[in-house]
């Protein structure tokens, strides 16, 4: 069934009308109240569901818009074993029955407590360009904020008058034989007098949803995967507790050259046979600009340069890795007959064979 038709409230009802109606649901239904009958506790069940889901702003729009409301952590179970309430008990306008749905229910002092608001967070994608010189990202908040119109509070003043509930006193009590049990006031909160309604505005949630612009500085040598936390840009807090932060998660793009490792960088260039065999000049990219590196006669493939403080920026500190640049020895095609000639020849005068200097024939199978 629907939760507003459970509560018999409308679409539009306030939060005060919404615990108001299930109070006085709670009082007809709850099991404690009804030992053995299985059907009223179905029906509280209900109950307390659509009261759960309605009398949270946030629940309540995802409900309203048709959204899956997923259950909230469910409160201890509280019950009445070995109390004997089975005479009834008046003390001003207050019954057994009203005494207990004040304990099963929690104090009012601990919905209107200061509480901190949530944490929002986003996920900005920056390139690595970025990420080595330094960026500023703006990013698009949907978050709460304090209502202007109660000041966060979620209740507005009106001309005070004594509580009906305790006559002004702050206190109810309940008696049996010769206990006597007084709590504070729920109606009131033990002040004596009612001088508040909600706020229409937000419907008493002290909040509403505004849209904002802030700019979040990336600094130089972020690493992928970093949160760059802003304090106080989260959701505003309830009843005037403090704001929640906002946190922009950095995903760095991989470069198509280089290849990083913390503050160093890798890449691979590729030389010439000649090149490799007579050593040459050769230019290498880095991310300042061109640089050119001396490549020694009979460099292999795989053989490594070091590039010193040409790395990425450690983060929060003017320090640099390094940059390491590692040979790939490349062999050209041969189609014609003259450098194949060449090739022959040149093999010829340097009979020299790498597989036997590395003994490779030691790792070979045993043969049958």
């Amino acid at each position: 069934m629907d939760h507003y038709e459970l509560l018999g409230i409308r679409r539009s009802a306030s939060v005060a009308e919404i615990k108001r109606a299930y109070q006085k649901l709670a009082r007809q239904l709850h099991p404690d109240l009804n030992p053995g009958d299985p059907v009223a506790a179905d029906r509280f069940q209900s109950v307390s569901r659509a009261f759960e889901v309605l009398s949270d702003p946030q629940r309540r729009g995802q409900y309203d818009r048709g959204e899956a409301v997923p259950p909230p952590p469910r409160p201890p179970d509280v019950g009445f074993q070995g109390f004997d309430f089975s005479a009834e008990v008046r003390v001003g306008a207050l019954d057994y029955r009203e005494f207990i749905d004040g304990v099963l229910r929690p104090s009012p002092t601990s919905e209107s407590d200061a509480s901190r608001g949530e944490d929002l967070e986003q996920v900005a994608e920056v390139s690595f360009e970025e990420a080595f010189h330094g960026a500023v990202r703006r990013a698009h908040l949907m978050r709460l904020d304090p209502c202007s119109g109660c000041g966060g509070s979620g209740e507005l003043p009106f001309n005070p008058r004594p509580c009906p509930a305790c006559g002004g006193s702050g206190q109810v009590r309940a008696s049996r034989g010769r206990m006597i049990f007084t709590r504070r006031c729920a109606e009131c909160g033990g002040a004596g007098t009612v001088g508040r309604r909600s706020c229409s505005r937000c419907a008493g949630e002290g909040r509403l949803m505004q849209s904002e612009w802030i700019e979040v500085h990336i600094p130089p040598g972020i690493e992928d995967g970093a949160r760059l936390r802003v304090g106080g840009a989260g959701n505003a807090g309830r009843r005037g507790g403090p704001p929640g932060d906002f946190a922009l998660v950095v995903q760095v793009a991989p470069h198509p050259f280089y290849r990083r490792d913390g503050e160093d960088l890798h890449c691979q260039i590729p030389i010439t046979i000649t090149e490799a065999a007579l050593g040459a000049h050769v230019e290498v990219p880095t991310p300042d600009g061109s640089m050119t590196i001396e490549v020694p006669a009979g460099t292999q493939t795989g053989q490594r340069f070091r590039l010193r403080k040409r790395g990425f920026p450690r983060l929060g500190e003017k320090v640099r890795g390094d940059l390491f640049v590692e040979a790939l020895v490349w062999v050209p095609p041969v189609g014609d007959d003259e450098s194949r000639r060449l090739l022959a020849e040149f093999a010829r005068r340097n009979p020299h064979d790498p597989r036997a200097e590395r003994n490779l024939s030691r790792f070979a199978g045993a043969k049958e």
